[in-house]
């Protein structure tokens, strides 16, 4: 290992997109790249398997569904997969009733027991949510996007289950992400592009990482062999940021999820990739049905293979997945965020490092960006 070490430029730690994209950027201009990688396989979060008994793709850690307006990150992307022409939609069940998601016009007349026309539509939610026009916490935030019905029918709840924080406590940033239409358009993302690569998301790290000038090791705890690393070397780091500092100013707030894997005998379970469940008295935030991510493959028509997805706080031992971001993280984060800044040859992202919320192609931006403002200069010097 030490020989490794020694003989890179730049060690990477992590095989998420941050990291890998970091790694294959600098393979192609000549550089030795050592990747440390703590999990016994390549990807991160994003990592796919094929179910031996059905043959259907699984997202081991949740649904990731790539989508992106920017041409350069999804001409990048593609370097390294084809996408299907998944579009991915999903239902919210609601006692025994399913509604569309996210809110659009069939959720609103369904709910309101109405027939609206979208300007019809407009024209209500303009008087009924204006009371939310300068929201403060996404409580504020989603009333002002849905009214107070539709808040506490689908997002209350479901919010407290997957945060477990009172919604008033939660940055209004977290809401925003919350897509409302005015009209029949039930598809979740609106972005230019948008698929699921047809061999699943593994076969992308392991093009990106296949290059001679790139070696990884698995199983690697990078925390175990920072001081064999000279301070000379270059560090890319994408685990949790407050990890790299010991939590020196105080452990941040990350949610996690386990997940329950049960294979049904049948064609199709729930018809859908993904339905959300609301109501606190279930414990399960979502289910999601793989088959469904691949409508151009021919899966067996026998079996099918559901995730139930349980949010819980993340302790230490735990894969880190969503940063909660409350006040007390945020004014935590600025600390560490200043220290990592003055950081001479460690360089700290991803959406662990950053403690950001970030979606697969703002990680390949920021990683894209990163290299060419904070490596390629250093190195072609």
């Amino acid at each position: 290992m030490q020989d490794s070490i020694n003989n890179c430029d730049i060690v990477t730690v992590g095989t998420g997109l941050f990291g890998s994209v970091i790694a294959e950027q600098a393979s192609r201009d000549g550089l030795k790249v050592l990747v440390l990688e703590a999990r016994d396989h390549i990807g991160g979060n994003c990592f796919t398997y094929n179910d031996k008994q059905t043959g259907i793709n699984i997202h081991k850690y949740g649904p990731h569904i790539f989508h992106t307006s920017n041409k350069e990150i999804w001409n990048y992307i593609n370097q390294f997969t084809e996408f299907n022409s998944y579009r991915h939609q999903c239902m919210s069940q609601v006692g025994k009733k399913l509604y569309s998601m996210p809110v659009n016009l069939m959720t609103m007349n369904q709910y309101f027991k109405k027939n609206w026309t979208p300007e019809q539509a407009q024209q209500f939610f303009a008087s009924y949510t204006n009371a939310y026009s300068n929201p403060r916490n996404f409580e504020e935030q989603a009333m002002s996007l849905v009214g107070n019905d539709l808040y506490r029918m689908l997002f209350r709840e479901y919010t407290i289950k997957q945060w477990d924080q009172d919604p008033k406590e939660l940055p209004a940033s977290v809401a925003r992400r919350l897509p409302v239409r005015y009209n029949y358009n039930s598809r979740y993302y609106n972005d230019l592009w948008e698929g699921i690569p047809v061999n699943g998301y593994t076969p992308i790290f392991e093009k990106m990482l296949d290059h001679p000038n790139i070696h990884v090791e698995l199983n690697c705890d990078y925390f175990a062999l920072r001081d064999q690393i000279p301070n000379d070397k270059l560090v890319v780091y994408s685990g949790p940021i407050d990890r790299f500092f010991d939590y020196k100013y105080g452990v941040l707030n990350w949610r996690t999820c386990d997940f329950s894997f049960t294979t049904f005998a049948v064609e199709d379970w729930q018809g859908i990739t993904q339905i959300n469940y609301p109501s606190l008295k279930i414990p399960y935030t979502r289910t999601i049905e793989f088959k469904h991510f691949h409508p151009e493959k021919n899966y067996t028509k026998d079996a099918t293979v559901v995730s139930f997805e349980y949010s819980k706080a993340a302790k230490q031992q735990d894969v880190p997945y969503y940063p909660v971001n409350t006040t007390y993280d945020q004014s935590v984060f600025a600390l560490y965020n200043l220290e990592a800044k003055l950081l001479d040859r460690t360089i700290i992202g991803g959406r662990l490092g950053e403690y950001k919320y970030y979606d697969m192609h703002q990680v390949i931006g920021s990683a894209l960006s990163t290299y060419r403002k904070r490596i390629k200069n250093e190195f072609s010097n």
